[in-house]
């Protein structure tokens, strides 16, 4: 599965062009994390991206904007995880975010494919790191497991390798992309992140 991106949670300055720019730099989805935004504001936001990109796009809240703008898919994470049972007939992606081996080795088969957190230091929160060893996270990862696992937290150009061998099937982008865009808007540059990323996995 190609690199994933999160968008940034806040509204940015010139932050439309950067996700049509990495759409048109081949980026295959995008999660889309506003956890302040009304439905309103979600839509409005989703709105602004070219309707060509909807398919591309799933959401972490506001659910039921998945079928009325259709989008690619809904995302569960420990805020909306009472709402999993009200989408199990959807054929959308579902996916979900674990953070603890115990959530791994559970996960349900109904799930398109997980994002566990944090894998690295994360480049954003300050002071969060992995909670599973790399030694135990290569060995669950090497045997079989139904549902492909994402590698997200502290992902970047230096340690993506890193993320491909111990076995993921596929790594998230958020800080790295994010947290330098913040400051200085500069969309070039960051595609220049994604691509060196991208051409890594």
């Amino acid at each position: 599965m190609k690199p994933v991106v999160i968008c940034y949670p806040k509204n940015l300055k010139n932050e439309v062009e950067a996700i049509t720019a990495l759409f048109e730099n081949g980026l295959e989805v995008l999660h889309v994390r506003k956890p302040a935004f009304s439905e309103e504001e979600m839509q409005q936001w989703i709105d602004s991206i070219d309707a060509k990109y909807h398919k591309q796009m799933t959401i972490h809240s506001h659910l039921s904007l998945v079928g009325k703008m259709k989008l690619r898919g809904v995302h569960f994470t420990s805020y909306n995880r009472h709402l999993i049972d009200d989408y199990s007939a959807s054929t959308s992606p579902k996916s979900i975010s674990v953070h603890s081996m115990s959530e791994l080795i559970n996960l349900s088969d109904a799930f398109n494919y997980a994002l566990l957190s944090p894998v690295f230091e994360s480049i954003t929160k300050e002071g969060y790191g992995p909670a599973i060893s790399q030694d135990v996270l290569k060995e669950y990862l090497s045997a079989k497991h139904e549902v492909p696992v994402l590698a997200l937290g502290g992902i970047e150009s230096n340690n993506v390798d890193v993320a491909k061998k111990l076995g993921f099937d596929g790594v998230v982008l958020h800080g790295h992309l994010w947290a330098e865009f913040e400051k200085d808007g500069d969309v070039n540059a960051l595609i220049e992140r994604f691509k060196e990323v991208t051409t890594k996995w």
